[in-house]
Order: C-alpha cells, then structure tokens, then sequence
C-alpha cells in the first residue's frame, strides 16, 4: 500500500481521533523542578552557647526567612532542636532541618557532636531519646504564571521517606496548594492533600499526581509542604550523622489540553493531508 492509498483509506481520520482521544499532544511543563527547587538554602535552629550539663530543648518554628531566585521564592521553617553541653568537653546537637537543593525539597535532621569522644555516648543518648516535636514548614511562591480561569492543570511530584524511617512516628504530612493567599479547591475535592497517608498506603515511595482547575486568571501560585513528628524524637528512626526524612522530587504543573481542541487539531492535520494528497 502506497503511502497515497494508506492516507485516503481513512488511517489519518483514526490517528486524527486517537490525538484528540489520547491526549499525546500535552502541553509542556510551566513549572519544572530544575527551576521550582531554587535557590538553595536551609533552615537550622543554630546551637546556644556551651553550659555546664545544659539540656536544651526547643521546638518553635526556626525561620531564617525568605530567598528568592527567578521567579521562585522559599520560605523554610523548622522547628526541633535538642542538645546537651557538658561545659567545652563535649556537646551533642540534633536539629531538624529544611532545604532546598539541587532538584529537591528535604526535611531531615542532622545530628553533629563536639569534643571528647569517650564522653559522647550516654550523652548522644539523652539527646536522641529526648521528647521533642520536630516540625518542618516550607512554602514556594511561583509568580510570573499566566493561568487561564477554567483552565485544567496537573501538579504532580514526587515524595520519599529516609531509609529507617519509621512513618508511625509522623503525626502529619500535607501538601497544599493557593494563590494570592487564596486556597485552590479541586486537590481531590479538599484544600490540601494528605502525603503522609499515600506514603504509608506506598510504602515510603509515592509518585503523586491530581488535577485542579484555576478559579480565575492566576499570575501566581503558592504551594506548601509541612510535615510534623510525635514527640519522642528517638521514634523516627536511629541517626548518626544526615537523616532524611522526606524528599520532594520531580515536581511540575503542567497544563491539561482539552479533548476538544486536541480533536480539532487531529481534524486539521488529517484535511492537510488529504488536501495535499489531491494536488
């Protein structure tokens, strides 16, 4: 069969209909990570002076405040600080931490140790197994945006849990998502998405993914990410150095074409072809 007769014997109507049906004709990322990520800083309750057998215990809201890069600004916060000083000999310092790096979003913890070795073991302990609520708050404001009201978009991205992570310890982990200080309904029918109950249901690895419909003309959206512990700080798992606790990877908005035009898009190019096929 010439490509000629292969044309008129109606295959472009089928591909025309399979385009508009498909939806292979997706429109591009207006949201990637290798932008949404930056730039890169943290947010760490930095340690108090040395004491003598001082316990400290803090677990309000550290925030260093807010950093901009393009069109993408970053407000972290993190609350949970634990640390034990015995006067200059030694000290222990665990701290929740959130960061922004490379081409993810993480929440962990960071355990770091100072002076005499021999010293650091029952010391290392009181620290770890202290009742402390570790918190973690980060918001990314993305503006430069040109969402059309009633327009469809899918916001999808993807979030893991450290190894020996034990997810019981987490009270909460959410997703949510705004504009203009607006909060955008649609997020599979509530204001925000409940993370930690898909990560337990993925088993620590969740590919998420859902569709919401822009309110209005949008020039900016704002999306958070919180997560927080129970108390007893020593339930998330052991740590000896990093300890991540969850990662957001591989995040885009992406806008939803609709099965209308992409039809009429199959439509012209099977006319084109058939046109050109007559001369």
């Amino acid at each position: 069969m010439t490509p000629k007769t292969f044309f008129q014997r109606g295959a472009v109507p089928v591909l025309a209909m399979l385009l508009g049906l498909t939806g292979v004709a997706s429109g591009q990322a207006i949201i990637n990570s290798a932008d949404f990520f930056d730039p890169d800083f943290r947010a760490e309750r930095p340690g108090s002076a040395p004491g003598l057998l001082t316990l400290t215990v803090d677990t309000s809201l550290y925030n260093p405040g807010s950093q901009t890069d393009g069109n993408v600004t970053w407000t972290h916060q993190a609350g949970g600080l634990v640390e034990l000083d015995i006067s200059v000999v030694a000290g222990v310092n665990l701290a929740a931490y959130t960061q922004t790096t490379g081409n993810t979003l993480v929440f962990g913890r960071e355990l770091t140790t100072t002076g005499l070795v021999g010293l650091l073991g029952p010391t290392i302990s009181s620290v770890v197994g202290a009742s402390a609520i570790n918190s973690w708050d980060s918001q990314a404001t993305v503006g430069g945006l040109s969402l059309g009201s009633g327009s469809a978009y899918t916001v999808s991205f993807t979030v893991a849990s450290g190894g020996g992570i034990n997810l019981n310890a987490l009270s909460a982990a959410n997703f949510g998502l705004s504009s203009n200080g607006v909060a955008i309904q649609d997020i599979n029918t509530v204001e925000t998405l409940n993370v930690l109950n898909l990560l337990q249901l993925g088993g620590g690895l969740t590919n998420i993914e859902f569709t919401f419909i822009a309110p209005s003309n949008l020039n900016q959206l704002e999306f958070s990410f919180d997560a927080a512990t129970i108390a007893n700080v020593s339930l998330l798992g052991g740590i000896t150095d990093n300890q991540n606790v969850l990662t957001f990877s591989n995040f885009a908005v992406t806008p939803v074409p609709e099965p209308g035009s992409l039809t009429l898009l199959g439509l012209g190019i099977y006319f084109l072809v058939r046109r050109r096929n007559r001369v």
